[in-house]
This record gives structure tokens, sequence and C-alpha cells, in this order.
């Protein structure tokens, strides 16, 4: 009963603390009313299936995507040709929708057998506003207690906007709980830190481990939240459908 009374806690926190994230005026398009899909993939040849992908991507419209992309894992690979595409939705009840029109192992998914191997989809509600502009990001899955959580999500948002009065206004992070992502993501939130590019990134650790980092002191404060990290890879991501 006590381990019941714990998890409808939790579900009921995390509903509760989304649905009162405020969003902030960005540039380019803020997230955190929505929801992501992702499929996972390994693709032996990953240029050729984007190419492949982006040949017709008015099929997304037709699952309701409002924007459609891919991330390509760089380092830390857990297989080889470790991607994803990604589908950005209005909110949850648009992503599960999304998820059941397309089957990618049926006949709309079979024209792509010979080119990747679907690992798993996971539907994402982000707990914090997200700026949707892909680039260079670290990615990491990260345990964190129940408890700790508002400290967490609190400690990321204060995270970015330290970085971005360090002189780096390019920069964002998103927090992100899965739902419905099977054994591989159970009882792990997704975080992404996002940059322009390769060096815009290094530029980040090479400050941090010089000291030279102005906002090294609220990074190290993150720390505290008790979050454990299970993951940690980079990915190049990228938008190639932008709605109707």
């Amino acid at each position: 009963m006590k381990v019941a009374s714990k998890l409808i806690f939790s579900f009921i926190f995390l509903l509760s603390y989304s649905s009162s994230a405020t969003s902030q005026d960005q540039p380019t398009e803020t997230v955190n009313h929505g929801a992501f899909s992702t499929m996972m993939i390994a693709a032996p040849n990953v240029a050729k299936y984007l190419e492949t992908v982006k040949g017709d991507i008015d099929f997304f419209g037709t699952i309701g995507s409002a924007g459609t992309g891919s991330c390509v894992t760089m380092s830390g690979h857990e297989y080889i040709g470790q991607m994803m595409i990604w589908n950005a939705y209005p909110n949850v009840k648009s992503a599960l929708e999304g998820n059941a029109a397309y089957d990618p192992t049926q006949e709309a998914g079979r024209r792509f057998e010979h080119l990747r191997k679907v690992k798993y989809v996971t539907t994402w509600k982000p707990l914090k506003p997200f700026r949707l502009d892909p680039g260079y990001e670290r990615v990491q899955r990260v345990k964190v207690p129940a408890q700790n959580l508002a400290a967490f999500i609190a400690g990321m948002t204060a995270l970015e906007t330290a970085i971005q009065a360090g002189g780096h206004e390019d920069f964002f992070n998103g927090v992100f709980v899965p739902i419905g992502g099977g054994s591989q993501e159970a009882a792990t939130l997704m975080v992404r830190s996002v940059t322009r590019d390769e060096s815009s990134m290094g530029i980040l650790f090479d400050e941090y481990f010089s000291g030279t980092a102005t906002w090294g002191p609220t990074f190290d404060a993150l720390q505290q939240s008790g979050g454990t990290v299970i993951s940690d890879t980079f990915e190049k991501c990228e938008q190639f459908y932008f709605g109707k």
C-alpha cells in the first residue's frame, strides 16, 4: 500500500508540476505545454536513412506532428547507428494518437526495413520550458528521488539562466519525463543541454574545468539535488519538418 501511495503521489506531482510551469519569451518556439514522441533506431547508414525520410516529410503531417527532426548519437553509443526520429505535439493526447497512427512494423514502416531497425518508441512530457531549436546536445538519463524533483528542475532552470548570463545566449536545457517508454526509460528523466554546435559545447567544458565559468557555482549547487546519471551521450540534432 505504501508503494502504491508513493507511485500515485509521484504521478500527481509530475502532472501538477508540468501543468503549472510558465512559458518564457524565446527567439524560437518554447515548449512546456506540449509533448514529444521519439522512435529510437539503429541505422547502418544514417545518411541514407535520413535522405529517405526527408524525401517524404509531408507524411509527418498525417500523424499530427507539429514538428519533426532527428538526433544522431555522436559519442556514448550503446549500438552502431544509434539515432532517433522525434516528433513534437501540442499535448500528450496528440502524441499518443500519432504513435497509434504509425506502426513502424507495418505497411508504412516496411519501406524502411532495410535502412533501420526500430528499438522502441517513447512519449515525453517536458517539465520545464524548453526552446525547440535543435543543435549539438548533451543527453543524460538521470534518476532523481521524487522528493528532490522540484529542486532538481529549479536547479536546471537556474543553470540555464546562469550560463546564458555568462555569455552563452544560445544555451538552453530541458527536463523530460517518459511516458510508456518500457524498461529502457522507466524511473528516469531525460535531460538535454543544447548548444549551437560542437565548439560551443566544448567552450562550456573548458570554462568549467579552467575555473573561469561564472556559472560554475550554480552547476555545483545542482549536484546537491541527489540525481544519479544513468547514461551520458552527445547527439547532433536537426529539424526538417515544421508543421502545416
